[in-house]
């Protein structure tokens, strides 16, 4: 039985909703089978990681577009063109950003603890469970060998750059334009999801701007493949940072980057230079469209 592009047919909203009906399916299969896992080995836990970033972000969007489309690559909006211009671009925006970053998880935070007052519980909940995040995210990051390195980039900055970007982007985004056919709302709203979705509240705010940044890069380009290598070199900055090759021989305030003190001039000027070269990007891909 040949169940190639039988959605097809169906409107935006339903598609989003069959989506969203396949993701939770699969997360179910993924849930089980870490279930046989040890959380508390590290291999093992790498391996439920991994389980989990293809059960959710990967094989959903691949299975929904199949379902949904008779050319799978050019459906989720992967292009083979890349131009070097844009590469290049993509690669400052991601560097420029970080004080921006820095900036906003200190915003972030300083409002959590403002509204404390009146949710401390909530609050508390959610001071848990960045800790809990953190000293996980501490114990993957732990490297001592090159393979220790280029495991990690693979689990944390290459998986997640292709099935966050597919599932975000190439799927979520691209049906919210149709349904909301504003673009600049998709976007947004793409961008928060991405972002709730990671159940860090702590670093909401800087993962928003973030999936902001990754939704503009896709609609000016309409290549997957520039939100895909930003979201890369992001994560995979923050990967290198922590290797200890490197870590030892760098600045603190470098390597720690969310405790950096950034002052607003800093942050304004980051962002300035971000928009910029995002106005670049567009006049870029205005031209060669």
């Amino acid at each position: 039985m040949n169940l190639k592009g039988i959605f097809q047919y169906k409107s935006s909203s339903s598609k989003l909703f069959l989506f969203v009906l396949i993701v939770f399916i699969f997360t179910i299969i993924g849930s089980l089978m870490c279930a046989v896992l040890d959380v508390n080995n590290l291999n093992q836990l790498k391996i439920a990681q991994l389980i989990m970033s293809v059960f959710i972000f990967i094989i959903p969007p691949l299975l929904f577009t199949y379902l949904s489309d008779n050319t799978l690559y050019k459906s989720l909006g992967f292009k083979r063109n890349i131009k070097r211009q844009n590469a290049l671009l993509v690669f400052l925006m991601i560097l420029f950003i970080q004080p921006f970053v820095a900036y906003s998880i200190h915003l972030n935070t300083g409002f959590l603890h403002f509204i404390s007052e009146w949710i401390p519980s909530i609050i508390n909940s959610l001071e848990q469970m960045e800790s809990h995040a953190e000293e996980i995210t501490k114990t993957f990051l732990q490297m001592d060998t090159i393979s220790d390195l280029l495991f990690n980039l693979f689990l944390i900055a290459l998986i997640p750059a292709i099935g966050e970007e597919m599932f975000f982007r190439g799927v979520i985004q691209k049906k919210l334009q149709l349904i909301i056919t504003n673009p600049h709302i998709a976007i947004f709203i793409s961008a928060f999801i991405f972002s709730a979705i990671h159940m860090q509240f702590f670093g909401l705010l800087p993962r928003f701007v973030l999936g902001i940044i990754l939704g503009y890069l896709f609609y000016y380009s309409a290549n997957l493949w520039m939100s895909v290598l930003a979201h890369f070199i992001n994560n995979a900055l923050g990967v290198l940072l922590m290797y200890s090759a490197f870590a030892n021989k760098l600045n603190p305030d470098i390597v720690n980057i969310k405790n950096t003190e950034i002052t607003f001039i800093q942050a304004f000027f980051s962002v300035s230079v971000v928009l910029f070269f995002i106005y670049l990007y567009k006049q870029i891909n205005n031209k060669k469209s």
